[in-house]
């Protein structure tokens, strides 16, 4: 008989004379995986609420999550978005760069994919540029506000969709919002090179 691992699992993990937290993903998650996991999951975040944590996601065993766990990692990413200042994802698939693409619109923190650990290791101990003029302290200190309208919108414009009824490019309703705010993204970013905004 074969055995199939799955879960998921956390600690404070130190590189050199950094600490981080890291958790780890492997199989396919459940439901059930989350109903179990949560409880330990919280109670080893909650105790980081005090300062902004920085975390190590290993997700190169990671599988993809059954529809109703995928809601579940949403509703966890959600409570504890503004407790990290940075995110490393590190796996071996497209799928995983999705997941870091993804979480970036909603996290405070940055949120960067990796395909090599030490590379990710080497993101989560770099120290932040602080900003230094005006208008960057004033853009930095608006930033969360930014990312909840950007959260915001994004759940607004969201739809309930049928699941059993196949789509004819196999993506879900969220993965099409994303890719349209990605498309517009890129067309301010063509704006901001042109310089369209300088004086706005």
């Amino acid at each position: 008989m074969e055995y199939l691992e799955h879960g998921i699992s956390i600690g404070i993990n130190r590189v050199d004379d950094f600490f981080f937290i890291k958790m780890k993903i492997v199989g396919k998650l459940t439901h059930n995986d989350y109903a179990n996991m949560t409880p330990m999951l919280e109670s080893s975040l909650d105790g980081a609420k005090e300062f902004k944590a920085k975390m190590l996601l290993d997700a190169t065993e990671f599988d993809g999550w059954e529809l109703r766990a995928a809601w579940d990692d949403f509703k966890f990413g959600m409570k504890y978005k503004d407790l990290f200042s940075k995110i490393a994802i590190v796996g071996a698939s497209t799928t995983d760069e999705y997941l870091a693409k993804f979480g970036s619109w909603f996290m405070s923190g940055e949120v960067e994919f990796f395909s090599s650990l030490d590379s990710a290791y080497a993101w989560l101990s770099r120290e932040e540029v602080k900003p230094t003029t005006p208008v960057q302290k004033d853009m930095h200190s608006r930033k969360k506000d930014i990312q909840d309208e950007l959260e915001s919108l994004f759940k607004s414009n969201l739809r309930v969709t049928n699941y059993n009824v196949p789509e004819p490019n196999g993506q879900k309703s969220s993965e099409i919002l994303v890719e349209i705010l990605e498309e517009k993204l890129r067309s301010i970013q063509d704006d901001v090179k042109a310089k369209k905004y300088m004086h706005y």
